[in-house]
This record gives C-alpha cells, sequence and structure tokens, in this order.
C-alpha cells in the first residue's frame, strides 16, 4: 500500500502534464488552418514520453501517444463545434477561386463571405466560381464551417471525454503498476 502511495503524485503528474499538452495543442488547432502536423507530431512525441520512468514497452507507450493525439483531434473538433453553435453567425460566401490538383484530385475551393472575409482553408467541394453557399463563421475566431450553425456538439464532447477517461485510466495503470523484478 505504501508502495502504491509513493508512486501517485507520479500518475496524477504523468496525467496532467498530458492533459496540460493536449489542451495547448487543441488551442493551436482552432480552425481549418491549424498547423495540424507539427502540433500533432509534438503531442505524440511527448504522448510517447510521457510513461517515462515506468516498465511501459513499446505498445503502452504508442496507445498512451495514440490516445493523446485522438484527444487532441476530437477536442479540436469539439471546440470548434462549440464555438460555432455559441457565436457562430451564418453568412453567405462566394466562390472566388477554384483549383485543382496536378493529379486530377478533387477541386478546393476559396472562400468569401460578403462581408469581405476570406475563409482560410480550402473547402472540398465541386462548386463554379462565384456560387454562393451559406457558411457559419465565428466572428472572433478563425472557427467557420460550411452549411448552418452547427447543433449542441454533444455526442463530440461525450467521445472526447471517453478519450480522456480512457488515457487516465492507462496512464494511471502504467504509473501505478509494480516494478517487474
Amino acid at each position: 500500500m505504501t508502495e502504491l502511495i509513493r508512486r501517485l503524485p507520479g500518475a496524477a503528474l504523468r496525467n496532467g502534464l498530458l492533459l496540460a499538452v493536449e489542451f495547448g495543442a487543441i488551442r493551436l488547432l482552432q480552425g481549418p488552418e491549424g498547423a495540424w502536423i507539427p502540433v500533432l507530431l509534438a503531442v505524440f512525441v511527448v504522448g510517447a514520453a510521457v510513461p517515462h520512468g515506468t516498465d511501459a514497452e513499446f505498445v503502452a507507450r504508442t496507445v498512451v501517444a495514440l490516445l493523446a493525439v485522438g484527444i487532441a483531434v476530437a477536442g479540436g473538433n469539439t471546440w470548434d463545434r462549440h464555438t460555432l453553435h455559441d457565436r457562430g453567425r451564418e453568412e453567405r460566401a462566394v466562390v472566388v477561386e477554384r483549383t485543382t490538383g496536378e493529379d486530377g484530385s478533387a477541386p478546393a475551393l476559396r472562400l468569401r463571405t460578403e462581408a469581405g472575409r476570406d475563409l482560410p482553408g480550402p473547402v472540398a467541394s465541386d462548386l463554379p466560381v462565384g456560387a454562393r453557399l451559406t457558411v457559419t463563421v465565428d466572428p472572433g475566431g478563425p472557427a467557420w464551417s460550411v452549411g448552418g450553425r452547427p447543433d449542441r456538439p454533444r455526442w463530440p464532447a461525450v467521445g472526447t471525454g471517453a478519450l480522456i477517461l480512457l488515457q487516465t485510466v492507462v496512464v494511471g495503470r502504467i504509473s501505478l503498476r509494480r516494478p517487474s523484478p
């Protein structure tokens, strides 16, 4: 029992550190123009490093790292949907540019609202230049989506919470188990 109590602060510290990194990643991933690859790579590396000092093997470290990346992605989607649900404003947007990749992939569109705001990030859709569509934008931030105002993000929030709970259990289990002789 004393060994368990001695390991408890390390487990709490590991989990708290990982949650802080994930929250920072969620903040960096806001909107469609976030730096997805470097941020998620950093989250993966930190997730794999958090079990340092335990007997965690490759599989356990990889599971923690993948859970961390999953939480960052799910949390970012949930945050954007929640922001658009609470503060989003429906506007009309016009397709100002249509580009097709050299490999013949689906065209990517660049949009501008009627208020003159360029929406970052391409939209994967097949509409001609000048076409109008409804978008929901956050007046104070980078979040936006095609279509009307989204519903309250219950299921994405539940999924993110479930991943956080699973990660907490896995990190706690790794941190609190007895070292092998």
